[in-house]
């Protein structure tokens, strides 16, 4: 059901305001199994807009984590969400080690995840600090992360815009990483951080304030 709502209602939606292109999806050829794929947030279109991008055997087969204080306060909009790109809530602010446990048993069980490392969405379209969730769940359930860029995507819709600006949107993936020996899962995320950074090229550059996001409290990735 969720292919279908995305291929019929999901993605054609999305393509009246939003033209979307894909780099180096090439890339994810050699993978085998699940992955932790991560990006930058710079809109709450983010998960629409990489659900879209990624192959359809990682599309049909990935949840995405969102905070539960944003679009799971609402119980139309958190069924929405589930509906159609399986979004699953982690809370802000503490208690989330045990939905931490039960996404790396769906890495177990051959689902990927897509998470956005930075815990908020961004307030100046620069990339904020990565927290290390994303690595947590990969070096523990033995899986690689896929990083990822998304640009245009703040200039179509950021978090202070109700309505989307059409526009072009990119999609640029990495080459999918592990933990390398001795790495731990601040040198993981650290790592991570800075190849998206790097396919982000000169926008990489500028970093998110810190306190830049604090409307919207602390972020659930630690």
């Amino acid at each position: 059901m969720r292919a279908a709502l995305q291929s019929s209602l999901l993605f054609p939606a999305l393509s009246t305001f939003c033209q979307l292109s894909v780099r180096e999806r090439e890339l994810l050829g050699g993978l085998a199994g699940p992955a932790v794929f991560v990006a930058n947030h710079v809109s709450p279109l983010d998960a629409v807009v990489m659900a879209e991008a990624l192959p359809a055997r990682y599309r049909h087969r990935s949840v995405v984590v969102a905070a539960a204080d944003s679009i799971f306060k609402r119980k139309w909009e958190a069924r929405l969400a589930q509906v159609t790109v399986d979004a699953f809530p982690i809370p802000r602010g503490g208690g989330a080690r045990g939905h931490l446990d039960y996404l790396k048993e769906l890495l177990r069980k051959n689902w990927s995840v897509i998470i956005f490392p930075e815990g908020r969405l961004t307030v100046t379209g620069a990339i904020g600090t990565f927290r290390k969730g994303a690595a947590i769940l990969a070096m523990d359930a033995g899986v690689p992360i896929v990083p990822a860029y998304v640009d245009g995507m703040y200039q179509v819709m950021p978090r202070f815009r109700r309505v989307p600006r059409p526009g072009s949107v990119t999609v640029t993936f990495g080459r999918p990483t592990s933990a390398a020996e001795g790495e731990d899962y601040d040198a993981f995320i650290a790592r991570v951080e800075s190849m998206v950074r790097m396919l982000a090229g000169p926008k990489g550059v500028e970093v998110e304030p810190s306190g830049a996001s604090r409307s919207e409290g602390p972020t659930y990735w630690y």
